[in-house]
């Protein structure tokens, strides 16, 4: 979800570098998504997740042009500043999209986990289980990428 709220203001003005401060401008005034201090707060999440670097000069790390965004598309805050690990948050939005209790998702995980011999991290199972019920979870793949490898 903030990859695609960063890549929807970046989209909005064709721009794939902005400064800080119009990217706080376009996250509150221009789309009306965030208060001032809420879209500050996306800005540093945003820079300590990888998704932008510099200071006063902001770049995209992603190809903008790789990020799909639905027409419709609107940011839930809950969603970008949860302090939830991300396996939390998989799991959570599996059984919102499926229909299915926590318990039943994560009973889900721990057998496909011991099918596949416990090589895979429970965040990589959750993704694959997701994979197999249809649900797109694509906006999780990055930061579990991240959380492994670091």
């Amino acid at each position: 979800m903030l990859k695609e709220t960063i890549a929807s203001a970046f989209r909005s003005k064709g721009k794939s570098s902005m400064k800080k401060s119009e990217l706080i401008w376009t996250l509150s005034l221009d789309l009306g998504w965030f208060s001032h201090e809420e879209a500050k707060k996306v800005v540093e999440l945003a820079l300590e997740k990888g998704l932008l670097i510099g200071n006063e000069e902001l770049h995209l790390t992603f190809n903008l042009d790789d990020v799909e965004i639905p027409i419709d598309f609107k940011p839930d805050p809950t969603k970008i500043f949860s302090d939830q690990p991300v396996f939390d948050r998989i799991v959570r939005e599996i059984a919102e999209k499926s229909g299915k209790s926590v318990g039943e998702v994560i009973a889900m995980i721990n057998k496909k986990q011991e099918e596949l011999g416990n090589l895979l991290s429970v965040e990589v199972v959750a993704l694959i289980i997701a994979k197999e019920l249809g649900i797109d979870v694509s906006e999780y793949i990055d930061e579990v990428e991240r959380e492994l490898l670091n």
